[in-house]
């Protein structure tokens, strides 16, 4: 990962810090840029059975744009 190039990598989040899962080869002090993505909606919406309207989902996408 020292080249530059992007990778992902599985975090836990705990006492306000951001710990890796796995090994990692960076140095001391790199900045990075952290992508979330713990679960979506839709993935809730089809394991509790919950069904939308379709109006308020396009209202709920349109305000988060």
């Amino acid at each position: 990962m020292s080249d530059g190039t992007d990778a992902k990598i599985r975090v836990v989040y705990e006492g306000g810090v951001f710990k890796p899962l796995q090994e990692i080869d960076l140095c001391e002090g790199t900045k990075a840029f952290v992508v979330l993505k713990p679960g979506r909606i839709t993935s809730v919406a089809r394991r509790f059975r919950i069904k939308v309207d379709k109006d308020v989902m396009e209202e709920f996408v349109e305000e988060r744009r």
